[in-house]
């Protein structure tokens, strides 16, 4: 495993819910249970995150469901 910070900058109310999906994802990890896990980004409101890392890395392209959803699968 590969320790890395990422600074986070966002509307104070999303930060419940997005801090709520990286625990989700940390407990299915734990577990070993597979399962998609997602936030809505309504880009035209108020979601605008800002996102800075200490690590450089390598965009890797999504698969897209029938929705036209991007799911992003290391697997």
């Amino acid at each position: 495993m590969k320790k890395f910070t990422i600074e986070v900058e966002m509307n104070e109310r999303w930060i419940p819910h997005f801090m709520s999906m990286l625990k989700y994802m940390e407990m299915l990890g734990n577990k070993g249970s597979s399962r998609t896990v997602g936030i809505y980004s309504d880009g035209d409101g108020d979601f605008n995150p800002k996102f800075k890392t200490d690590i450089e890395w390598e965009t890797k392209p999504p698969v897209f469901d029938h929705d036209g959803n991007r799911i992003y699968d290391a697997g």
